[in-house]
């Protein structure tokens, strides 16, 4: 019974294979119609949305533009403050290191007149001498004083107050407008 069903399952495959064939000659025979010369027209049914995107695009375009414009401007603006932070740091510096050492210089005068003043009074016997050994003190601190406050003035002046950091607003990115799809305008 077993080469009955294998005999069958065989001739039914063998028909079923050689059937469709046999078929799929029949229709190929079938002349194919003759091209026409002329094409019909396409015609874009979403013309409205695309014109709509083409407007969107150049709104985009323009937003774009004024975007990198104004990031461009903030740019400029901090490199700008920078650079002028700079000078205001350098010359101020050099103001401050001046005024530095003439400060040095007027308490290395106190100091050595204070320790002159010790000496001259502990070596002072009388009370003119004393007092002589306290006007060579005050002396000594008024001629530096006024040394210093020369020394001072001709310095040049500060520069102008430190600059100012700019204002600076993040420009906002323009969004980029979507292209309108067939598939989207079939639904």
């Amino acid at each position: 019974m077993s080469i009955k069903k294998t005999l069958t399952s065989v001739a039914l495959s063998t028909a079923l294979v050689l059937g469709g064939g046999v078929s799929a000659m029949a229709v190929d025979a079938a002349p194919a119609p003759a091209p026409t010369s002329s094409t019909a027209p396409k015609i874009k049914k979403d013309k409205a949305a695309i014109e709509a995107y083409k407007l969107a695009l150049g709104e985009f375009k323009t937003a774009n533009e004024k975007f990198k414009a104004d990031r461009a401007a903030n740019h400029a603006a901090l490199e700008s403050y920078k650079a002028a932070l700079e000078a205001w740091k350098t010359a101020n510096a050099a103001y401050f290191s001046a005024k530095t050492a003439i400060l040095d210089t007027f308490k290395t005068a106190v100091n050595a007149a204070k320790a002159a003043y010790q000496t001259a009074y502990a070596a002072a016997t009388t009370d003119e001498a004393k007092a002589a050994a306290k006007t060579a003190l005050n002396n000594a601190v008024k001629a530096a004083a006024t040394a210093r406050d020369t020394a001072v003035a001709g310095l040049p002046a500060l520069t102008a107050p430190m600059p100012t950091k700019p204002e600076i607003s993040k420009p906002t990115k323009p969004t980029r407008p979507v292209h309108p799809s067939p598939k989207a305008s079939a639904n």
